[in-house]
């Protein structure tokens, strides 16, 4: 695999939005695309906080939906790793803006269904909201 190719892949640490008021702001102001299974609360920025990264995003599952914290880290991972794989298909948008977002689990989908397929049940509806994305 070549250079270019493996820091396409990267998922920085400066690609992360971290802050409690960081990820407050977002879910006040923002606008939402759904799917299936997924939730995206984006809000565009008007400036860029690292050069490196166009978007910051955040990943959050609720405690009132998977009680226990280690199905809740998987679910935080497989949703870190389908973004990672994924964000290609954003980031070659026309016309992209920098922007803060949260993908979270939307609350209608059956978690026991997410858990045991969910990899393959997120890259397919990742993919479906980032074109809803405008």
């Amino acid at each position: 695999m070549s250079q270019l190719t493996q820091n396409n892949f990267k998922f920085g640490k400066d690609e992360i939005l971290r802050g409690f008021e960081a990820y407050k702001k977002v879910f006040r102001n923002s606008r939402i695309a759904e799917s299936k299974y997924l939730k995206l609360y984006y809000q565009k920025t008007d400036f860029i906080e690292s050069p490196h990264s166009l978007i910051k995003v955040g990943f959050t599952v609720s405690k009132k939906q998977l009680k226990k914290a280690v199905r809740r880290n998987r679910i935080k991972r497989l949703l870190r790793e389908t973004y990672r794989l994924n964000r290609s298909i954003l980031l070659n948008k026309p016309g992209l803006k920098p922007m803060n977002m949260i993908l979270t689990v939307n609350d209608k989908s059956g978690m026991d269904e997410l858990c045991r397929n969910g990899f393959r049940l997120f890259n397919e509806d990742i993919k479906n909201i980032f074109e809803k994305i405008r």
